[in-house]
């Protein structure tokens, strides 16, 4: 009579999106993609952020990938970080790989993320 509701992950992702005129305070966790254009008090762990020129986030940063054309006041950690021209970051930014363009304002270390397990030294590849 009734259907019963599987639990199916849906392979579709979804953007979750927080308009200009919105504050959020509190930590937020996405498994797929949020677009920042109003503010955000509180850390953030998700796949994949964007960061309007007229977002804020207040907090730290974990994620895989983020993009910031507005202001980030916390650290970011993530595999993939790329700053537009308008981007303000004040903290640290721990990545894998960075793309810095010209104009973007940053004040905090850049800390290039190294997995040592992935690292081979030159003695051992001599040897090879």
């Amino acid at each position: 009579m009734f259907n019963k509701l599987k639990n199916n992950k849906s392979s579709t992702l979804y953007v979750a999106m927080i308009s200009p005129n919105t504050q959020v305070i509190g930590d937020v966790k996405c498994d797929g993609e949020i677009q920042v254009d109003g503010t955000i008090t509180g850390n953030l762990e998700v796949e994949h952020l964007v960061i309007g020129e007229h977002g804020t986030i207040e907090g730290n940063i974990k994620a895989t990938q983020v993009e910031v054309k507005g202001t980030v006041n916390g650290c970011i950690t993530a595999q993939q970080v790329r700053l537009e021209p308008s981007a303000k970051v004040h903290g640290d930014i721990i990545h894998d790989t960075l793309s810095i363009e010209a104009g973007a304002h940053i004040e905090g270390q850049l800390k290039h993320n190294t997995d040592l397990s992935n690292v081979t030294s030159i003695e051992q590849q001599e040897h090879a």
